[in-house]
C-alpha cells in the first residue's frame, strides 16, 4: 500500500464514520460530502480516497472540516481548522 492509499483509506474511514441526512441508515457518500462543503468536489474526494491525488494544505483542512475534526497535525504541526478557514476567507 503506498502512502497515499494509506491516506485515502484512513480519509474514507472518517467519511464513513459520519451519518448521512439523505439515505436512512447509511453514512455520508462522496457526493453528499462534497455538496455540504465548500471548496470540495465529489471527484477529489474519490482521487484522495483512491490514493490518486496530492491534495494541497487548503484541500486537507476543508477536507478536515468537512469530517468534522477540530484540528489535524501536518508534520508534527497541529492546524486548528476553523481558525485556517477564518483565515483563508479574510485573504480572499
Amino acid at each position: 500500500m503506498t502512502e497515499k492509499e494509506k491516506l485515502g483509506e484512513e480519509m474514507r474511514k472518517l467519511r464513513e464514520k459520519i451519518p448521512s441526512s439523505d439515505y436512512n441508515n447509511g453514512n455520508i457518500s462522496q457526493q453528499e460530502l462534497a455538496d455540504k462543503n465548500i471548496g470540495l468536489t465529489k471527484h477529489l474526494i474519490g482521487t484522495i480516497e483512491r490514493g490518486s491525488a496530492n491534495p494541497t494544505l487548503e484541500k486537507l483542512i476543508f477536507l478536515g472540516k468537512a469530517l468534522n475534526l477540530k484540528t489535524i497535525n501536518i508534520l508534527n504541526v497541529e492546524i486548528n481548522v476553523d481558525k485556517f478557514i477564518k483565515e483563508n476567507a479574510k485573504r480572499k
